[in-house]
C-alpha cells in the first residue's frame, strides 16, 4: 500500500439545521486514504456514509474538524479552490448516473473537460476512447434515454475519468443495476484500481465491500470498524490510461465554449427558448419597424416639401412684410437677374411680375393670377408640364403672346377633356396662344387661385407697361447649403445696391420645423415600442429564473465535475444573451417581412430601414440579456452542489 495520503480527515463532524433543531450526521470522523487504495465505506441507510462521500468529494464541507485533499486544507478553501480540486483530482460515479438528458453520451463525458484547457479535439478523442474501452463505441451519440441503466453508469464512469482524476468516488455504483451489470461495473472499477487510481466506494452491499482492499464501516455517524480485507476478491481487468492534470480554460476559450453550451441548451429546450425569445422578438420587431415607418414618413414629408421649393430663395423689394417702403419699390432690376444668373451656386432663376386678370374663351371666363416669368421659373418652382412646352428664348426675346395655364384654368375653359394647347384665349382683350399646361407638385392649398404664366417681357410690353419687378425667385444648386446661398445673395446685392433695399425668404425654416416634428413623432413611436422591449426583457428574466429552478440538477452535475460558480454564472449570462440576440435577429427579420407586407398595403410611403436602428436593436437586445440575465445567473452560481444534485 502506498504511504502518501490523498485524503486526510481529522475529527470531522457535520451538523444540519441550527439551534435545538440541529442534527449531527457525522460525529468525530478521522480517516486517512492513501494513494492507490480501494476503500469501501459500508453502512446502513441513514448512517451518514453519503454525507461522508459528499465531504470527501468537496461537494460539502464539514461543520467541524480538518480535511486535506492532496495536501490542500479543503475546509478553509474557497469555492474556486474546491472546484479546482473536483476538476483535477476527483471523479464521481453516482448511483443515479446524473447525466444531462439533452446531451449525447459523448457530450456528457466531455463536460468535465469543458472547464479545463484541454483542446476540443483532444477531449473529443479521449471521450470516444473512454466510451469505446467501456463498450459503448457504437452508442456514443445516443442520449441517456436511449441507453440502459448499465450503459448510463458506464457513461458516468467515462465522465469521471475524463480529466484523469486520480481519486474515483463511487456512490452506490451498483445500487440501480441488476446483478450482471453490477458485476461488470465492479470489473471496470477493479481495472481502474489496477491502473493506479484510488477508489472510494460507498455501498450498503457487503458483497460489494468484500471486493475492496479495505473496508470502513460507519454507524450513526461514527466509524465503528476500519480493517484490511484479507479475503479481497481478485478480479483482473485491463486498466484505462490516465491523463496529465490540466489547468483552467483561458477566458476567451471559456466564453466560446459557453456560447456553444448555451446553443446546445437552447436546442435541448426549444419550447422554453422560444417562449424566452418571444418578448424580445416582438419588442425588437416593433422598434425596428416603427423607426422604419418613421424614417419612411419623414423622407416622404421632406420629399413633398422639397417639391414646394425647399431649396429656393425669393428676393423682394423693401425691408420686410412688416416694413413697406414705397421708395424701395423699384430696387430689383433685370440687371440683378443677369448678375445672379452668373453665380455658380444658383441652379436657375426667374424675375416675377404679377397681376390679376380675367381670362376669356368662348363665353367662359375665369379670374387668374397671371405671372410674367422667364423659362427658368418652372424649374425653380418644380412645375411639371402635363402637356405642351415651356417658353423658348424667342418667346422671351420677341415678347410673343404665348401663355402657359394650370389644370384648373384648362378644365374651366376647355371642359370635357378638350385639348387646350394651341387654342387662343383672351387676356384683358389681348389674344394669347396656349403653349402648355403645367401643374405644381405636392398638395394643393384650399382656396388656391387658378394660375397662368406668360413671358415677363410680354407682360411688361403688352399688359402692365413700366411695372417694377415684384420678386426674383432662385433655385439653389444641389448639396449647396441654403443658409450659405442666402448669405451670398444678400452680400452680392448689398455690394451692388450700396444698401439693403431688399429682403430674402426661404422655406428652410418650414423644412426644419416639419423635420423636427417628424423626428419627435418617430421618437414617440420608438419609445412606445421600447416599452414592449422592456417587457420582453422582464419576460426573459422570468423565464431564466424558471430555467434555473428547472435546471438545478444540471447545475449540480456541472459543479460536481469541476465547474466554478463563475463558470455557472457565465454560462447562464451567455445563455440569456444568446436568447436575446437570437430573438433580436429574428425580430429584425420579422420587421423586414412586415416592411414587404406594408409596401403591398399602401403606396403612400414605404418603410425605410437604415443600419443604425438595426445595429442598435441587436446591441440593445444583447444588453437586455446581460442585464436581465444577471440575477438568474447569480442565483444559479450560488446553488450548493449537494442540494442541486438532490433535485431531479
Amino acid at each position: 500500500m502506498a504511504n502518501s495520503p490523498v485524503i486526510e480527515l481529522s475529527h470531522i463532524s457535520r451538523h444540519f439545521g441550527s439551534g435545538n433543531a440541529a442534527v449531527t450526521v457525522l460525529n468525530d470522523i478521522s480517516l486517512r486514504v492513501d494513494a492507490g487504495e480501494m476503500v469501501a465505506i459500508i453502512g446502513a441507510s441513514g448512517s451518514g456514509k453519503s454525507t461522508l462521500m459528499n465531504i470527501l468529494g468537496c461537494l460539502d464541507q464539514p461543520s467541524e474538524g480538518e480535511m486535506r485533499i492532496m495536501g490542500i486544507p479543503a475546509q478553509v478553501a474557497s469555492s474556486e479552490q474546491l472546484a479546482q480540486l473536483r476538476s483535477q483530482y476527483l471523479g464521481f460515479i453516482f448511483q443515479r448516473y446524473h447525466l444531462m438528458p439533452y446531451l449525447t453520451a459523448s457530450e456528457n463525458v466531455t463536460i468535465p473537460a469543458l472547464y479545463t484547457d484541454m483542446p476540443a479535439a483532444a477531449r473529443q478523442a479521449r471521450a470516444e476512447y473512454l466510451l469505446t474501452r467501456l463498450g459503448l463505441g457504437e452508442r456514443m451519440h445516443y442520449r441517456p434515454a436511449q441507453l440502459s441503466g448499465g450503459q448510463q453508469q458506464r457513461v458516468s464512469i467515462a465522465r469521471a475519468l475524463m480529466n484523469g482524476a486520480s481519486v474515483i468516488l463511487a456512490d452506490e455504483p451498483t445500487g440501480a443495476l441488476d446483478s450482471t451489470s453490477g458485476q461488470e461495473l465492479m470489473t471496470i472499477l477493479h481495472g481502474l484500481h489496477q491502473a493506479g487510481h484510488t477508489l472510494i466506494i460507498v455501498t450498503h452491499d457487503r458483497s460489494i465491500a468484500e471486493q475492496c482492499q479495505r473496508i470502513v464501516e460507519i454507524h450513526d455517524g461514527k466509524i465503528v470498524a476500519d480493517h484490511i480485507n484479507s479475503v479481497m476478491t481478485q478480479v483482473k481487468s485491463q486498466g484505462l490510461p490516465a491523463i496529465a492534470a490540466t489547468g483552467r480554460t483561458p477566458v476567451g476559450e471559456s466564453i466560446k465554449e459557453a456560447v456553444r453550451m448555451a446553443w446546445r441548451s437552447l436546442l435541448g429546450h426549444r419550447v422554453r427558448a422560444f417562449l424566452s425569445m418571444l418578448g424580445i422578438i416582438i419588442g425588437i420587431s416593433s422598434v425596428v419597424s416603427s423607426m422604419a415607418v418613421g424614417e419612411g414618413a419623414r423622407q416622404s414629408i421632406l420629399s413633398q416639401i422639397s417639391q414646394l421649393g425647399t431649396s429656393t430663395i425669393e428676393i423682394r423689394p423693401g425691408q420686410g412684410w412688416d416694413k413697406p417702403r414705397p421708395d424701395f419699390e423699384r430696387s430689383l432690376t433685370l440687371d440683378d437677374v443677369d448678375l445672379l444668373s452668373k453665380q455658380a451656386y444658383i441652379d436657375s432663376l426667374s424675375p416675377v411680375v404679377s397681376k390679376r386678370v380675367v381670362v376669356v374663351e368662348g363665353g367662359k371666363q375665369v379670374l387668374v393670377s397671371l405671372s410674367g416669368v422667364s423659362n427658368g421659373f418652372f424649374r425653380v418652382q418644380g412645375l411639371n408640364f402635363i402637356s405642351g412646352n415651356s417658353f423658348s428664348s424667342r418667346d422671351l426675346d420677341e415678347r410673343e403672346p404665348v401663355i402657359i395655364i394650370d389644370p384648373n384654368v384648362s378644365s374651366t375653359l376647355f371642359p370635357d377633356g378638350k385639348a387646350s394647347v394651341g387654342e387662343i384665349i383672351q387676356l384683358s382683350g389681348v389674344p394669347y396662344r396656349v403653349i402648355g399646361v403645367a401643374a405644381k407638385k405636392g398638395p394643393k392649398h384650399i382656396g388656391e387661385q387658378p394660375g397662368a404664366w406668360i413671358p415677363y417681357t410680354s407682360m411688361l410690353e403688352r399688359m402692365s407697361g413700366d411695372m417694377p419687378l415684384q420678386s426674383i425667385t432662385l433655385r439653389i444648386a444641389e448639396d449647396y447649403p441654403i443658409e450659405l446661398a442666402q448669405r451670398n445673395v444678400e452680400q452680392l446685392l448689398d455690394s451692388v445696391h450700396g444698401k439693403r433695399d431688399f429682403f430674402t425668404m426661404t422655406n428652410d425654416q418650414l423644412t426644419k420645423t416639419i423635420r423636427k416634428a417628424s423626428e419627435s413623432m418617430t421618437l414617440l413611436i420608438t419609445a412606445i415600442a421600447g416599452i414592449s422591449l422592456l417587457v420582453g426583457g422582464v419576460g426573459v428574466m422570468n423565464i431564466m429564473l424558471v430555467s434555473v429552478t428547472e435546471r438545478t440538477h444540471e447545475i449540480g452535475i456541472r459543479l460536481s465535475v469541476g465547474a466554478r460558480p463563475a463558470d455557472i454564472m457565465r454560462q447562464f449570462l451567455i445563455e440569456a444573451m444568446v436568447i436575446c440576440t437570437l430573438g433580436g435577429v429574428i425580430g429584425i427579420i420579422g420587421s423586414g417581412v412586415a416592411g414587404l407586407i406594408f409596401s403591398q398595403v399602401t403606396q403612400e410611403f414605404t418603410m425605410i430601414f437604415t443600419w443604425p436602428p438595426i445595429l442598435l436593436a441587436c446591441g440593445f437586445s444583447a444588453l437586455i440579456g446581460l442585464g436581465f440575465g444577471f440575477f438568474p445567473a447569480r442565483n444559479a452560481a450560488r446553488l450548493h452542489p449537494t442540494e442541486a444534485l438532490a433535485r431531479e
